[in-house]
C-alpha cells in the first residue's frame, strides 16, 4: 500500500466580515467530511480577518482548533490578521495558522514577502515553517500568495524535506497569466506536489481569479478550478515524490540531487544588499500614495474610499464565536 493524503482545497469568496468568512469555511469542511473520499488536510485562502486583527493563540485560532479536532484533520483554514506585541501600533502579520487532528495549534507561519505597497500594514515573517504528517510519513511547507515568486522560499522547505507546497492566495484577475507558469516551475524545480488555493468574487476593487490548483512532482495538472466557489478533495501519490527525487522526473532530470552534488556559490546570501544589481536599482514604493507619485506624473480621477463598517464587523465576529459557545 502507497502513501496517500487526501486533501481538501476550499476556493471561496472573501467577505470584509470575519463572521461570513468563518461560516462559510465552516459549512465547506462539514460538506467535504460528507463526501465518500474525505480529505485529510484541508486548505482555504488568505485574509480571511483582515478586520479583526487577534493574536495568535486567539478567539479564531480557539474556534479552528475545535474545528480540527471535530473533524479529525489537519487544517490550515486560510490566513489571519494578527496582532503581535513585537510590532508597532498599526502593523500586523498575514499568518496562517496550522491545526493537528487533535486540535493542537502546531505552528503558524507569517508571510514572508508581504505585496507592496497593497500590505504596506503587513511586517514580514522571518521564518520557514514545514510541518509533519506522522501518519503519512510526510512533511508540509506552508507559504503566503507573494512567496512562491521567491524561489528561495520553496527550496529552503524542499530542503527542509516538504514533500507538498500548500501555497494560500487572494489574486486578483490581473495576475492571473503572469503568475500561472511559476506554479509548475515550482513543482517542477522542487520535484513536490503543489497546493495552490485562491478566493473568487469581488474582494475591495479586485475581481480575484480563482483557479485554485494541485500540480504534481512532474508538472502535471492533476485539478484546477474555474473562477466561481468551489471545493474539491484531490488525493496526493507521495510515493511519487520519493521516485521523482530518486529516480528523476521522467526518469531523466535529478534536480534536487544535483543541488547537493554541485556547488553553485551564492556570494550575496548573507549580504544581499551589497549586490551590485541593487547599487542603482531603484527601490519600490512602499505605499499607495509612494506608488502613484512614482508611478504617475499627473493621475487622472479622484479616489474614493471605501466605506467599511470595522465596529459592525467586531461586533458580528464576537456574536458569531458567543453563538458557538452555547
Amino acid at each position: 500500500m502507497g502513501r496517500f493524503l487526501n486533501v481538501g482545497v476550499i476556493q471561496m469568496p472573501v467577505s470584509h466580515d470575519t463572521s461570513e468568512n468563518l461560516q462559510y469555511i465552516e459549512d465547506s469542511v462539514a460538506s467535504l467530511m460528507a463526501g465518500f473520499r474525505r480529505p485529510e488536510l484541508i486548505v482555504g485562502v488568505e485574509s480571511i480577518s483582515s478586520f479583526t486583527p487577534e493574536p495568535i493563540p486567539g478567539s479564531i485560532t480557539e474556534y479552528f482548533g475545535k474545528m480540527a479536532k471535530k473533524y479529525g484533520i489537519y487544517l490550515i483554514p486560510g490566513t489571519i490578521c494578527e496582532k503581535s506585541d513585537d510590532l508597532p501600533e498599526g502593523k500586523y502579520y498575514n499568518t496562517a495558522p496550522i491545526f493537528n487532528p487533535k486540535g493542537e495549534l502546531i505552528d503558524y507561519y507569517r508571510k514572508m514577502v508581504p505585496w507592496r505597497p497593497v500590505e504596506d500594514m503587513v511586517e514580514p515573517g522571518k521564518r520557514y515553517v514545514v510541518f509533519d504528517i506522522p501518519e503519512k510519513q510526510t512533511k508540509i511547507g506552508v507559504q503566503i500568495c507573494y512567496d512562491l515568486n521567491f524561489p528561495e522560499i520553496s527550496r529552503n522547505e524542499t530542503l527542509m524535506g516538504a514533500e507538498v507546497l500548500v501555497k494560500l492566495t487572494l489574486d486578483p484577475q490581473e495576475l492571473y497569466l503572469l503568475n500561472r507558469p511559476i506554479h509548475f516551475a515550482r513543482a517542477l524545480e522542487n520535484q513536490a506536489f503543489l497546493v495552490s488555493t485562491n478566493g473568487v468574487g469581488f474582494h475591495h476593487s479586485a475581481h480575484l481569479y480563482g483557479h485554485s490548483m494541485v500540480i504534481d512532482p512532474e508538472g502535471n495538472l492533476l485539478w484546477e478550478a474555474g473562477e466561481t466557489k468551489s471545493a474539491a478533495v484531490i488525493t496526493l501519490d507521495l510515493d511519487s515524490v520519493s521516485r521523482c527525487r530518486e529516480q528523476g522526473t521522467m526518469f531523466i532530470e535529478h534536480y534536487l540531487q544535483h543541488v547537493r552534488d554541485y556547488t553553485l556559490p551564492m556570494p550575496f546570501a548573507e549580504n544581499i544588499k551589497q549586490a551590485p544589481l541593487f547599487q542603482t536599482l531603484k527601490k519600490v514604493p512602499t505605499t499607495t500614495k509612494e506608488y502613484e507619485k512614482e508611478m504617475y506624473s499627473e493621475l487622472l480621477g479622484n479616489p474614493i474610499e471605501e466605506e467599511i463598517n470595522i465596529s459592525a464587523i467586531k461586533q458580528n465576529l464576537i456574536d458569531f464565536m458567543e453563538k458557538r459557545k452555547e
